[in-house]
């Protein structure tokens, strides 16, 4: 079922990384849960008319389910309903349950007027490299066409393509041919989002447009051999999507949370 509604807006949240305890994971980080307030405070503010927000994975750096309350804690300020997806620092179940018991959705399937939004598992125990399951591709058809008037955003944690970094893309989808495959097929397709890079990213595939997302933690820099950090501020991504299968998007970088240790 559709609205009148010209065009429904997305905003994406990506690996804030909660610690056990509030306070840097690892030397020379800044605060997961100060960051992550800080990026909600930014929303607060500049809520950009949100019809859902995505939070697309390694939601724990220690995932334990203290931890994934105190997530749910900082979110709840969100004004408008919220998906989860987990990453690879996640425990799948013990995220989906607490954010179900929340009353927030973990991956699944939402309708937004003339959309449809999917989120997908790409959890592959015991990697930091994704797999997206054969029934997790099967659902995805199954879903699209379900809905075959709608147009379609995906989202998962990994990217399905590489981004040209080379030590993150040993660490991509190892079967994001297929999920790529499986979204061609589909012409009513428009968008893939994910985490995991730390970064921004926008690329076509054929007519998919691939989507990356800052970290509310820390940013990879881009294009680089090896590991190491971009000394830029965390950020979030805003999608609007619009009735006739456009979609316009912007990143928003929040004030105030660059890392203090990292060169200007």
């Amino acid at each position: 079922m559709t609205t009148e509604q010209d065009s429904f807006t997305v905003v994406q949240v990506s690996d804030p990384h909660l610690g056990r305890q509030p306070g840097p994971i690892r030397d020379g980080y800044p605060d997961s849960d100060a960051q992550l307030a800080t990026v909600v405070d930014d929303i607060v503010r500049h809520p950009h008319g949100a019809d859902l927000f995505l939070v697309t994975g390694d939601l724990a750096e220690d995932p334990e389910p203290p931890v994934y309350q105190r997530l749910t804690d900082h979110l709840a300020r969100l004004p408008a309903p919220i998906v989860a997806l987990a990453g690879n620092h996640d425990d799948r179940g013990l995220a989906r349950d607490t954010f179900v018991s929340a009353g927030h959705g973990f991956e699944g399937e939402r309708v937004l007027g003339d959309w449809l939004v999917v989120g997908l598992d790409s959890c592959w125990p015991g990697h930091t490299a994704g797999w997206v399951r054969p029934a997790e591709l099967e659902r995805l058809t199954d879903s699209i066409e379900r809905h075959p008037g709608h147009w379609v955003l995906v989202a998962v944690h990994h990217p399905p393509a590489t981004v040209g970094s080379r030590w993150l893309d040993r660490l991509a989808l190892t079967n994001g041919d297929e999920l790529l495959t499986a979204l061609a097929r589909q012409p009513r397709v428009r968008t893939c989002v994910f985490g995991h890079i730390h970064q921004g990213y926008d690329a076509m595939h054929g007519s998919v447009r691939l989507l990356g997302c800052p970290s509310t933690l820390v940013q990879f820099l881009p294009e680089a051999e090896d590991f190491a950090l971009e000394p830029v501020e965390s950020g979030y991504r805003v999608l609007h999507l619009h009735r006739d299968g456009r979609v316009e998007t912007e990143l928003r970088r929040v004030p105030g949370t660059r890392p203090a240790g990292l060169p200007a």
